[in-house]
């Protein structure tokens, strides 16, 4: 009876010693789910968080690595990134004193923050252009693509080109402007340029233009004279910003001199005018009685006249 009685005894110590044994054995962690964001702005906040196994042997502890040489640490936390770039981010589970490890690791794009369309300047790649010279306008600009264009170069024309160039034809001061869009927003710009006409390399060389004499006391053209102002009408067609001054002069003995000198100048000044001069160009003086020598031929006649003087 007490032979039986120690066999149960010994059952139950051997039964309750491998429970005892089955209750200390240690379970390693298991990252079972994880959540992260695929895309961020800058200095946007993301939330990352994991899930462990129920049964893992506690305490467990979660560090974070954001690849920015920022961390953190739980199984839930936020983070943001200041500059845009692709990080790798990394959660790392342990338990029992780090024997036991799981980690997972996401792939988070920090992209640009959205920027609206902008003109920050204005450029042309001659300020001063002829009509002959052609110009390339320029814009510095911010904001996302695409962007579009709108230029009006303000002669009627226009483009929808980033960089696009255009010969003026005829002279003036233009307004230019240019509207820039993208789909998050607009913005536009103006800019002022002046078109000169084209001025041939004579118009810059010569000096002086013929004279035109008259006969005494007389204020009409003769052929000779007519001749000579053909002569100025040339130079005056090919060289468009040449203006002049029509200097009318009277000699010593010629009646009304003040008078006289004003009719020879505005006979000079009606001439090139009915040959297509603009009267715009003109100034029309008469200075009277001549005084003293001039640089002209000498002799009497040669106060008779009209200087087309070049005003530079």
């Amino acid at each position: 009876m007490a032979r039986n009685i120690f066999t149960k005894l010994s059952v139950l110590v051997f039964v309750i010693g491998g429970l005892a044994i089955s209750g200390c054995k240690t379970v390693p962690v298991d990252i079972l789910s994880a959540s992260a964001p695929d895309n961020l702005l800058p200095n946007e906040t993301g939330s990352f968080s994991i899930t462990t196994n129920a049964d893992a042997k506690q305490p467990v502890e979660v560090s974070w690595t954001f690849g920015d040489d920022n961390s953190s640490s739980g199984a839930a936390t936020t983070h943001s990134f200041a500059n845009p770039g692709t990080y790798t981010v990394t959660a790392l589970a342990t338990n029992n004193n780090g024997k036991f490890s799981d980690s997972r690791s996401f792939t988070v794009v920090v992209a640009p923050a959205p920027v609206p369309a902008s003109i920050v300047s204005l450029r042309a790649n001659n300020m001063s252009p002829d009509t002959r010279t052609q110009v390339r306008f320029t814009a510095s600009t911010n904001g996302n693509a695409p962007l579009s264009y709108a230029w009006d170069f303000g002669d009627g024309s226009s483009s929808s080109m980033a960089s696009p160039t255009i010969t003026y034809s005829t002279p003036g001061t233009y307004t230019v402007s240019l509207k820039l869009a993208n789909e998050l927003g607009s913005d536009s710009r103006d800019m002022q340029l002046t078109v000169n006409w084209y001025e041939a390399a004579i118009c810059r060389e010569i000096a002086e233009l013929d004279a035109v004499l008259f006969t005494r006391n007389g204020s009409g053209l003769s052929d000779e004279s007519r001749a000579s102002l053909d002569n100025n009408l040339q130079i005056l067609s090919e060289c468009p910003n040449m203006n002049v001054r029509l200097e009318g002069v009277a000699s010593p003995g010629e009646r009304r001199a003040q008078e006289l000198s004003e009719d020879r100048a505005r006979a000079v000044e009606q001439y090139y005018e009915s040959n297509g001069i603009s009267t715009s160009r003109m100034v029309t003086v008469g200075t009277g009685l001549a005084e003293g020598l001039t640089s002209k031929k000498e002799g009497l006649s040669q106060y008779r006249r009209v200087d087309t003087v070049i005003i530079r």
